[in-house]
């Protein structure tokens, strides 16, 4: 039986938040029984199926990945279970007010083919409101098809040709969807009346060397992304342009970045500069984004691209 909506949700080791999150996901305004909740476990090692298992509602799916295999895949194979019309795509960590589902099935009615994104707020303490306060500028974002907070219909993700697995870790996943979503057909609408808020546990200290690594996954995703969609307003995205890295290479040399972040690597002493911060993070993406790009042929960044192509299938 097809229903209204389906809510897409990956998730790997948050046992403890979605005791908590998926609560609200299900205390809705739209009826129950006209949306479900696809959680696909992506292999976790915590005891997220007895977390699921505890909340007892016919209206969540839970399926589990035999092995890791990153969000792209869980999100596929929710797709493939999903019988909802409509595709909410949301992460695990979200707290939703009680007409999240029913405003974004109202941001498509009367709209053909439309990708509608919602608000985004970072929180550091679990909302104790049931309907924390929304607004236009609350939560604002640029992201055209953010994954915490999206939704399409399941005719045009499928037209567009699912989620790239090729995107195995940090960077650009969202990004490269929407791209194909574009091909396809598809327009952007940003609504304001479906924020989400995204919990993350304060902490005493971020690890620099951490985010250094975020940073490196980030541009070896970019190089694929670029090499998918060779043009650019991903090259830009991306920092692919030549006179970008020009720039980039002379300051990291004047100020011996890569020594400096070798030297943090053995000694654990992170710089108090946030300038020198800043071109590290800057030379963590933008290095490993040229040393990816350079070690794939012209032949085989060409053949990126074709494959890209050939998935969409334009909408009618």
């Amino acid at each position: 039986m097809e229903l209204a909506a389906s809510l897409i949700l990956p998730t790997r080791n948050r046992a403890d938040i979605l005791r908590q999150s998926l609560p609200r996901m299900l205390d809705q305004t739209a009826p129950a029984g006209s949306f479900e909740i696809v959680v696909v476990d992506d292999a976790s090692d915590d005891d997220t199926a007895d977390a699921v298992a505890s909340i007892g509602s016919p209206d969540i799916v839970y399926r589990r990945q035999p092995e890791q295999q990153a969000a792209a895949s869980a999100r596929n194979r929710a797709i493939e279970i999903a019988r909802g019309k409509l595709l909410i795509f949301v992460d695990d960590d979200a707290f939703v007010r009680r007409d999240y589902v029913a405003e974004h099935l109202a941001a498509h009615e009367g709209q053909a083919n439309v990708a509608v994104s919602g608000p985004i707020v970072e929180v550091s303490a679990i909302p104790e409101e049931r309907d924390p306060p929304a607004g236009p500028m609350i939560g604002r974002h640029i992201n055209a098809f953010p994954t915490g907070n999206a939704s399409v219909s399941r005719e045009a993700i499928v037209a567009a040709g699912l989620f790239d697995t090729d995107f195995r870790s940090y960077g650009w996943e969202d990004a490269e969807m929407f791209r194909r979503l574009l091909m396809a057909g598809v327009n952007r609408r940003y609504h304001w009346k479906v924020p989400i808020y995204h919990y993350k546990a304060p902490t005493t200290r971020r690890n620099f060397l951490a985010q250094l690594e975020t940073e490196e996954r980030r541009g070896h995703m970019g190089a694929i992304y670029y090499a998918k969609h060779p043009n650019l307003a991903v090259a830009l995205q991306t920092k692919q342009i030549g006179v970008l890295n020009l720039i980039e290479r002379g300051l990291s040399g004047l100020f011996g970045i890569e020594k400096r972040i070798a030297e943090m690597r053995a000694t654990g002493v992170e710089p108090t500069s946030d300038f020198i911060r800043f071109l590290m993070i800057n030379h963590s993406e933008m290095a490993t984004g040229r040393r990816i790009w350079k070690q794939m042929s012209r032949t085989e960044r060409r053949a990126l691209a074709e494959a890209t192509r050939a998935k969409v299938t334009p909408l009618t």
